[in-house]
């Protein structure tokens, strides 16, 4: 039986890095598709189509337990997390401290890992399904220039196959999508040269757009993705 066949009809969806480019395109996505969506961000910039703008720091691990349960007091239980939060350093390897480091992993990875759980946990104490998509890199496959973050994204890869195969026997879904470059903001801190060469490795010629990320997001949170855990789906424009 599929558990999400209306889950768009008034269903509450999280998606955290509300404020950021992809995360702010996942959101009028869901939004358009009729999910009540929960923008979470460092900061109140989530995109017009949000039921509401939360604010918080995922960074800190004991934040995603406060965020659910705050959540969960305010607005009911979600269905659905849209793992989005994280951060692009633009380090050489050599340029990071142990802070540094650890900020980029505990926002990253850390943040998925425990916005999971919190929600998790909730669903399955409610007896109800779920679907997480977490947002990975084409950097946590092939790696990176700047080696924390692609470290940091291959750290999600490992988590949406663990968690995916962990979670499906409570009929909770997880899995990824891996953009490659994406125009957002993110993007544009990425040293133009850099940028030039990437570009000219992309079999379509050009970076994608935040659009076409939330368009594979809200495949696999829907109906249509109802037997697909565990997978990590590229949208990068055939890059390698």
């Amino acid at each position: 039986m599929n558990d999400q066949a209306n889950a768009g009809q008034g269903a509450l969806a999280v998606v955290t890095g509300g404020a950021g480019g992809i995360g702010r395109a996942v959101t009028a996505a869901l939004a358009q598709d009729g999910y009540r969506v929960l923008a979470v961000d460092v900061r109140d910039d989530a995109d017009p189509a949000a039921h509401a703008a939360l604010v918080a720091d995922l960074g800190v691990p004991e934040a995603a337990g406060d965020l659910f349960r705050e959540i969960e007091a305010a607005y009911g239980l979600p269905g659905i997390l849209v793992n989005n939060a994280g951060i692009y350093e633009a380090r050489d390897f050599f340029d990071y401290d142990v802070e540094s480091y650890r900020r980029v992993f505990d926002v990253n990875a850390g943040a998925a890992f425990f916005c999971t759980q919190a929600l998790a946990r909730r669903l399955i104490a409610a007896g109800r399904p779920g679907s997480v998509v977490n947002v990975a890199s084409i950097s946590g496959q092939s790696g990176s220039p700047d080696a924390a973050y692609g470290a940091s994204k291959g750290a999600v890869i490992a988590l949406t196959r663990s968690l995916g195969r962990a979670l499906a026997p409570h009929r909770i879904r997880v899995n990824a999508v891996a953009p490659g470059l994406i125009d957002t903001p993110m993007a544009a801190r990425i040293p133009e040269d850099r940028a030039a060469g990437y570009r000219e490795r992309i079999p379509m010629g050009r970076f994608g757009e935040a659009a076409e990320v939330a368009s594979a997001v809200r495949y696999l949170v829907g109906a249509d993705a109802s037997y697909v855990s565990a997978s990590v789906l590229d949208v990068n424009g055939g890059l390698r």
